[in-house]
């Protein structure tokens, strides 16, 4: 059922004058977008995760807009992904509370703005969380954090993710031994909590058969098992799996390894 007329702000003046206007009228660049459609579709995806009892995290650089990514999450979604430290920013900026940034990010300078946005979040009673592949990694987003603290911020801890790669050959470690490596350095340090893992097979969503990506994520779940198993035998609990795409969505939900589906 859409929300009363009331429910949804007023139109800014310059955008209520276009009401009814032709889409001459248009000045480009400009998004211009069915609502009713993508209502369908916001609902849709929801209804999805729901039904395999998988969380729903879209990944917002697709659109770039904190507005959409607010209607995500109030049909259903937990948060959403970015791709860059800047995408986390401008979401968090307009009022997106759950964001997670599904790539590695080790410049110092990037990752001091990783540890603001992370204080700014927990003020709010927001979660920030990001991915790794590198010891290095681990220890400049820990250095960034302690001190973010240390400049009187909150005791703010951030959802760390492994990333493994299980396929699509751009980032990420390999599985087993070295994820677990990985997990134990997260351990170490009080502002970083190990979050689970992120299995991501991007070069699986352009396959051309269902066949050829039914074996491609086969092989991703094997991977993921085997990383999880070897993590846990530490002691360390793997409370998450996230990654798939609108490709490969059906077989990640299906494979009751992944619980988050981006």
């Amino acid at each position: 059922m859409k929300a009363p007329p009331e429910a949804h702000p007023p139109l800014p003046a310059a955008l209520a004058a276009l009401t009814g206007q032709g889409v001459a009228a248009i000045d480009t660049p400009a998004a211009v977008i069915d609502l009713d459609a993508m209502e369908r579709n916001l609902a849709r995806m929801a209804a999805f995760a729901r039904t395999h009892g998988v969380r729903l995290r879209p990944h917002a650089k697709m659109h770039k807009s904190a507005a959409i990514a607010r209607l995500q999450m109030q049909a259903g979604a937990v948060g959403v992904c970015v791709q860059k430290t800047s995408e986390a920013e401008a979401m968090v900026a307009g009022g997106v509370t759950d964001v997670y940034i599904s790539n590695e990010v080790i410049a110092p300078h990037k990752l001091a703005r990783v540890a603001a946005l992370a204080q700014q979040l927990a003020a709010a009673h927001g979660r920030l969380a990001i991915a790794v592949d590198s010891a290095e990694g681990i220890t400049r987003l820990a250095q960034a954090m302690n001190d973010a603290r240390g400049r009187g911020g909150q005791a703010a801890v951030i959802d760390v993710f492994v990333e493994i790669d299980v396929g699509q050959r751009r980032c990420g470690v390999a599985p087993g031994a070295a994820a677990v490596g990985l997990a134990l350095e997260i351990r170490k340090h009080a502002a970083l909590r190990f979050a689970g893992l992120q299995a991501y097979h991007g070069k699986a969503q352009h396959l051309r058969t269902a066949q050829e990506r039914r074996e491609a994520i086969a092989i991703a779940v094997e991977d993921v098992v085997f990383t999880r198993r070897q993590i846990e035998a530490q002691g360390i609990p793997v409370d998450l799996v996230t990654g798939a795409g609108t490709g490969s969505m059906v077989l990640e939900a299906a494979s009751g390894i992944y619980g988050e589906l981006q």
